[in-house]
């Protein structure tokens, strides 16, 4: 009798978890393996990696990693570690933590556990469930806390918050992604502070992100007309905000900490890019935009990246990110 498809994913999921593991003591504590075993553990880790992703059509077969105990009412973050450079490399997960900060929600940051229920980090554990999607959680937050860092907006300035909102993350989010994973992914290994043995193995993502970005549209035009198309998306932002200390007035609102997020990521993780050129020299106002919520909101910055150090969790988790 033959095997069922989902048998035979169950199987070769259960592979490759183990010579997952073996490939990261390569990378952690490589003195536990013979030279001999790592050629063979790195070789199979890579085929048995291809196998699955088209046995499994591409789709994760990683179960959400949910807590045994919880305390009712808290919220449980996981994202990205932080690195020297920043507290995290995703700048959903920067947009999430501030706008917990903002609306003063306890929560307790988890590091290195799993990627969440869509695929992705950051993700939230809240009264046993999981959540994904920074969007949707803050929704989710703002009702089951009673959270409205928009209630002094009018309706239509509500419009125009969630159109910057859209349009960072929905289009000026691929600038900063080309830039880092394209134009320097070489350079990687000192911003994820890893070895380029690891980045090695995160080759691949380069091209599925260049393929994502194809169909998504934007991968579709030259590099010119792609820097100029994100340039335009900052200026916008840059020409909005003025003089106003956050971008909706005197005070932040949701948007803030959307536009934060992916800016941050421009200023502390890039530079010598056109990007942060864009926003230290051109558009001045939005690197003291940035400074001003940092300060305000991220008292611990330095604190955390500081004390980044990587473990294995870590390094786990950002296989299990980018091999998707």
């Amino acid at each position: 009798m033959s095997e069922s498809p989902g048998h035979v994913q169950g199987s070769l999921a259960a592979l490759y978890e183990s010579l997952q593991t073996s490939v990261l003591q390569l990378f952690t504590d490589p003195t536990q393996l013979s030279p001999g075993q790592a050629v063979l553990v790195a070789a199979s880790a890579l085929f048995v990696g291809a196998v699955v992703w088209t046995c499994c059509g591409g789709q994760r077969w990683t179960k959400v990693k949910l807590r045994a105990e919880f305390t009712p009412g808290m919220v449980y973050l996981h994202t990205l570690p932080a690195v020297k450079a920043i507290p995290c490399l995703t700048p959903f997960g920067i947009k999430l933590e501030t706008y917990l900060r903002m609306a003063d929600i306890p929560y307790e940051p988890m590091y290195g556990r799993s990627i969440g229920p869509k695929g992705k980090v950051p993700w939230i554990e809240y009264n046993g469930e999981a959540m994904g999607d920074s969007g949707l959680i803050m929704e989710f937050l703002n009702r089951e806390k009673g959270v409205d860092l928009n209630r002094s907006l009018s309706d239509a300035d509500k419009a125009v918050g969630r159109a910057f909102t859209k349009m960072v993350e929905e289009n000026t989010y691929w600038g900063m992604a080309w830039n880092r994973w394209i134009d320097n992914f070489d350079n990687l290994h000192d911003l994820f502070e890893v070895s380029k043995t690891v980045m090695f193995f995160l080759r691949p993502f380069k091209g599925r992100l260049q393929q994502t970005m194809w169909a998504h549209g934007i991968g579709r035009h030259s590099k010119v007309d792609l820097e100029g198309i994100i340039e335009k998306d900052l200026r916008a932002i840059s020409t909005f905000l003025g003089t106003k200390p956050y971008l909706m007035g005197d005070e932040p609102t949701e948007v803030d900490a959307a536009v934060f997020g992916q800016l941050s990521e421009l200023l502390w993780t890039l530079p010598g890019s056109y990007l942060h050129r864009i926003v230290t020299v051109d558009c001045p106002n939005l690197q003291a935009y940035c400074s001003r919520i940092k300060d305000r909101y991220w008292p611990d910055w330095d604190q955390l990246t500081k004390n980044a150090k990587k473990t294995k969790e870590d390094m786990s988790l950002y296989s299990e990110i980018f091999s998707m």
